[in-house]
């Protein structure tokens, strides 16, 4: 009966597109609806009842396997819309988290302002309005919601909130990184330090690793 699956499975495969993505999709099938073939023989069900219920709960492939062809150019155009929308966002964020420091600094160059909490808040008001920015973009993107317990819904959703993890993984790098450098930048002109300066970033290169790890753990729940 195992063996039965991986045929059925490589005849719906059949059309689809000889690509490493399409391999990897048809072996994460063969390999989830083995594990669930061999679940159900262990409750009881006989194994014809069992391959039965397994491939049942395939669903719908056929609009996995169309996301598996060459882009639609309708759905490029979208997709490109799309990403050229977060890049301006998080552009604009680096920009505004980089404006928030160096006003902070101009500020505390300021006679009458020195030794205030006004470089701080004028610092916070502008990297807190960077920061609500990129939650806003984010979070407000559609999350799609699977339709039935079939395994190709159980993926697209999967897909959906990993694609959305990784494009926040990048846009934090992508700010961290540029506050970093002008960071040093600051520090280093500031202090003339250059001989130890560079240790910030080494503390980046921890801190986008305590992150990584972060969103690895959050991806296994």
């Amino acid at each position: 009966m195992v063996n039965k699956i991986r045929v059925t499975v490589e005849k719906l495969f059949e059309e689809a597109p000889a690509t490493h993505r399409t391999l990897d999709l048809k072996e994460e099938l063969i390999g989830n609806l083995t594990a669930k073939y061999m679940d159900l023989v262990a409750s009881g069900k006989t194994e014809e009842e069992a391959y039965n219920i397994a491939i049942t709960s395939i669903g719908d492939l056929n609009e996995l396997l169309r996301s598996l062809e060459p882009a639609n150019p309708l759905n490029y155009k979208e997709q490109e819309a799309q990403r050229k929308k977060t890049a301006l966002v998080v552009s604009g964020s680096i920009g505004l988290y980089i404006i928030a420091i160096i006003s902070a600094i101009i500020c505390e160059e300021i006679p009458g302002l020195r030794r205030t909490d006004i470089p701080a808040l004028i610092f916070l008001g502008i990297a807190g309005f960077a920061t609500c920015l990129l939650v806003y973009h984010f979070v407000s993107k559609p999350k799609y919601e699977k339709s039935d317990t079939t395994i190709v819904e159980e993926f697209k959703e999967w897909k959906q909130g990993n694609d959305q993890k990784r494009q926040i993984y990048r846009s934090i790098s992508s700010i961290m990184w540029s506050c970093i450098v002008l960071l040093y930048l600051v520090i280093s002109f500031r202090f003339g330090i250059w001989y130890c300066s560079w240790i910030i970033f080494i503390m980046g290169v921890v801190a986008e690793q305590i992150i990584k790890l972060i969103f690895e753990i959050k991806g296994m729940r």
